[in-house]
């Protein structure tokens, strides 16, 4: 199964290569996706196996373990690293850049996410922990969010449907 994904399959990768403050152990399965359905792969071998599955972004303020973690990391990037604009809305994987989107949305003359500059986060690690400061949260701009269910079963949910607090979400 792991021979089918066509994104990047690693063995005892070491997560230091992929956290911010550089620390961190072998992942015994470090996957890179290349689409989505190298996702629902991961998601299966992982469920098959009965291994853990995390879930990594850019490793910003990421605490690994020198013992590394057993089971399989995802590092989303490459696919979910994308964002296109349609008219005032974005459409942002979770693996872009919270930067990225805001310079992006500068350049097209487009506000409403600039509070969040300087937050070291992937737009996953943002809306999962509700991302913000003095000034507003990501979750002030979220319209909805589309993911995958632990069975690769794809899902929608409005802003209204996800429970925002502080730096907290209900996804």
């Amino acid at each position: 199964m792991l021979g089918e994904i066509r994104g990047e399959v690693r063995f005892k990768e070491p997560l230091s290569f992929h956290t911010s403050l550089r620390i961190g152990g072998p992942a015994d399965i470090f996957i890179v996706p290349q689409d989505v359905e190298d996702i629902r792969l991961a998601l299966s071998f992982a469920e098959r196996e009965q291994l853990s599955l995390d879930v990594i972004g850019g490793g910003n303020n990421l605490l690994v373990s020198d013992r590394g973690v057993r089971g399989v990391v995802l590092k989303l990037e490459g696919c979910l690293g994308r964002a296109e604009f349609h008219g005032e809305e974005a459409v942002a994987g979770a693996g872009v850049s919270l930067s990225a989107l805001i310079r992006e949305a500068a350049a097209l003359n487009l506000g409403g996410i600039e509070c969040l500059v300087g937050i070291p986060a992937t737009i996953g690690g943002a809306v999962i922990m509700n991302a913000g400061g003095a000034f507003g949260q990501i979750s002030d701009a979220v319209v909805r969010v589309n993911g995958l269910a632990r069975n690769g079963g794809e899902r929608t949910l409005q802003r209204s449907e996800i429970r925002f607090g502080y730096r907290h979400s209900g996804l």
